[in-house]
């Protein structure tokens, strides 16, 4: 059995039949890249998008999306609305960095960065951590508008997000999407052109080896801008942050956050991997022709190997500051979440209340696993022999203790 691409609803695929009808989705929604730069300055009135680190990844990236990513209609009106959002939010910003010049004065101490592979649990890891008054978890549509306060943004951030569910109808029970839900660190990065997200949804090889070999410290940088604009409107006491990606980059995370706090979530990568691959599988058929994941999982699954290799290296070496990292084992979570969650804060010395206690397991209660439908997936789906990988993993699970799942 290999994985096959879901139906598209029937919206979608008249939607796109338009574009068919006049010789290419292109005709009918361009990604010019200056036309989009051109068209977020007249939206605005303004002319400033900041230190211009951000260009030479937006032309990567837009390169790439023409020559690489046989986008539909609906799939380049999706490429187009986050583009324009992300120089639009460029634009904005610095217009309120300008206005408010002690907003970039803020300290942002200790931040905690939750993350893992992909599929690991780090999400309702990071909203249970969310429950917690002590914590800032961004929500989406902050991370989506972080310029503008509630109200508008609200419901743009929500709608839009939640669009994704309406055009792959099946992506909900991957994962499921909502403006209010604390979400990731590459939707603040997408603003320097140089985050996962648009790797993630869009067959865009070219670009995935740019940002593999980018320096990520400037996109760190803009992380920490946004998270000073959000505490100057809603302060907290500590940033709750999370992100597999940053499993690529903690390096730069550190050059920037000397003293953040990391939270890695472990999960049996035979079940992470085929997983990962079908979520990004379907993000992508979101918005492609086309998308072949049998073709990259070997890659991928390598790729992920690496990473993982590389974090206990860094951690053995000093290189990474061990005693900044706390280790929780999905099945840990799985098992007794609050136990798990509550040895967590025994190593960073946080205060666990019972009523914070309570509340984690009453979000928890209200959001039972399965409860947006059962996400099946098989490494079989994707070419990968359960061997082959069980070996690829091996030290990695006997370093951190992961158990086989079944």
């Amino acid at each position: 059995m290999t994985w096959a691409a879901p139906a598209r609803p029937v919206w979608v695929e008249r939607l796109n039949a338009h574009g068919d009808a006049v010789g290419g989705a292109g005709h009918l929604v361009g990604l010019d890249p200056e036309e989009l730069i051109a068209t977020a300055m007249a939206a605005t009135g303004l002319d400033d998008f900041g230190a211009a680190t951000w260009r030479p990844h937006y032309d990567v990236l837009l390169a790439a999306l023409e020559a690489e990513s046989d986008l539909h209609v609906v799939g380049r009106m999706m490429a187009r609305t986050e583009i324009l959002r992300s120089l639009r939010n460029r634009l904005e910003l610095e217009a309120l960095w300008a206005d408010r010049p002690e907003v970039l004065d803020q300290p942002v101490p200790a931040p905690v960065f939750v993350i893992g592979m992909a599929r690991s649990g780090t999400s309702i890891l990071h909203e249970i951590l969310a429950c917690d008054p002590a914590h800032r978890a961004p929500a989406t549509w902050e991370l989506l508008h972080p310029a503008h306060g509630p109200g508008d943004a609200e419901a743009w951030g929500d709608a839009t997000h939640i669009f994704w569910h309406d055009v792959q109808p099946e992506y909900e029970a991957m994962h499921h999407n909502a403006g209010e839900l604390p979400n990731e660190c590459i939707f603040a990065t997408m603003n320097e052109f140089l985050s996962d997200h648009w790797g993630g949804v869009h067959e865009v090889p070219s670009y995935t080896m740019h940002l593999v070999g980018a320096d990520h410290t400037d996109a760190y940088r803009y992380h920490r801008r946004i998270l000073q604009t959000l505490q100057a409107r809603e302060p907290g006491e500590r940033w709750l942050l999370k992100a597999p990606s940053h499993l690529a980059t903690l390096d730069a995370l550190f050059a920037v956050y000397p003293d953040a706090r990391i939270v890695h979530v472990h999960r049996d990568p035979l079940k992470t991997v085929p997983s990962t691959l079908s979520l990004m599988a379907t993000l992508k058929w979101m918005r492609c022709n086309h998308t072949d994941p049998v073709a990259t999982a070997p890659l991928l699954a390598w790729g992920f190997g690496a990473l993982l290799d590389g974090v206990i290296e860094g951690r053995a070496s000093g290189r990474l500051p061990d005693a900044q990292f706390a280790d929780i084992r999905y099945a840990d979570l799985l098992a007794d979440p609050i136990a798990a969650v509550a040895g967590v804060y025994d190593q960073f010395a946080w205060d666990l209340p019972p009523s914070t206690s309570q509340a984690m397991a009453d979000y928890l209660a209200a959001r039972p696993q399965g409860k947006h439908g059962i996400h099946r997936y098989a490494l079989e789906d994707f070419g990968l022999d359960p061997a082959e990988e069980r070996a690829r993993f091996l030290p990695y699970q006997q370093h951190f203790r992961v158990p086989d799942e079944p």
